[in-house]
């Protein structure tokens, strides 16, 4: 998904919020902005919003020498979602269908974005997380998905944020932990998971490859070939979260791809149909003969 006209109030909010956090002094604030809006000119038609993203991330960082904005909320992140864990744990060793309550808690989790929703509120994310026990889910989705885990032997589980992370394990392990690969990041995006965040979020036992690049979800301009092909080699790819779907929901190369994401802003909720908030579960190959 190309950027789309609607998508520039969430971008231009994302590059003014950080731009004010870095710098008290004005001059500093425009030079930001002149450089990526000469970005954008160039390149919104071509960039998914997680290009995008990425393309203001490098400028933002040369320009400030800040690397990790978001460090600590995603410590926090993480540290929420250790907390909350062993109660989320038990409600899904409690449940009739242990596989669909640990997908629902994994989409729950994906609720824990200071990148999509600039506003969000750590504090605000346990009630969100408990809440998808009863919201509506897609149950054809739900078992086509698990058929597709059942039969698979070879998963690749791109991760999204961190705390988020953390929940995924309760998912990954429903499915089967020893068929699975984790996809990270390759560099410091937004509050997003890489290499670094993995022991912190209980997944530093898991095969791991990074898409070595900075998207906040897999370019297919930029990831690395290695990761590009492990993707393609899989005979399951999961994908957490909004950008991910932003990045492959159209692409050929998604092949066998599921995505699990809430939706967090009016293009994709015009493009799923579907309400802020709601649970989905998309297949990358039905949603390409859909639009056959």
């Amino acid at each position: 998904m190309k950027v789309q006209f609607d998508c520039c109030k969430c971008i231009f909010n994302m590059i003014t919020e950080m731009a004010k956090q870095s710098s008290a002094d004005d001059e500093a604030r425009w030079q930001i902005l002149h450089r990526f809006l000469a970005e954008f000119e160039e390149n919104h038609r071509e960039f998914t919003p997680p290009e995008m993203a990425a393309r203001f991330y490098s400028i933002f960082s040369s320009t400030t020498g800040i690397e990790d904005p978001f460090a600590n909320e995603k410590k926090q992140s993480t540290q929420l979602a250790k907390q909350l864990y062993p109660e989320l744990q038990q409600i899904v060793q409690n449940s009739e269908d242990t596989f669909e309550t640990a997908l629902r808690l994994a989409i729950g989790g994906n609720v824990i974005d200071f990148g999509a929703t600039p506003d969000f509120q750590l504090k605000d994310a346990v009630k969100a997380i408990r809440e998808t026990a009863s919201l509506p889910l897609d149950k054809n989705m739900l078992e086509i998905l698990r058929n597709e885990c059942q039969k698979a032997e070879k998963i690749l589980y791109i991760l999204d944020n961190c705390g988020e992370a953390v929940i995924d394990r309760l998912l990954i392990d429903a499915i089967g932990a020893e068929k699975v690969t984790l996809g990270v990041r390759g560099k410091i995006i937004l509050n997003d998971i890489t290499r670094a965040e993995l022991p912190d979020s209980g997944l530093a036992d898991l095969p791991v490859i990074d898409t070595g690049d900075r998207a906040p979800g897999v370019s297919l301009k930029h990831a690395s070939g290695e990761f590009l092909d492990f993707m393609k080699k899989a005979d399951l790819v999961i994908a957490k979260g909004q950008g991910n779907f932003e990045s492959l929901n159209d692409a050929p190369e998604a092949g066998n791809t599921f995505f699990l994401f809430r939706v967090k802003c009016p293009v994709i909720e015009q493009l799923t149909g579907e309400e802020k908030g709601s649970l989905q579960i998309r297949s990358a190959r039905l949603l390409k003969h859909e639009c056959q």
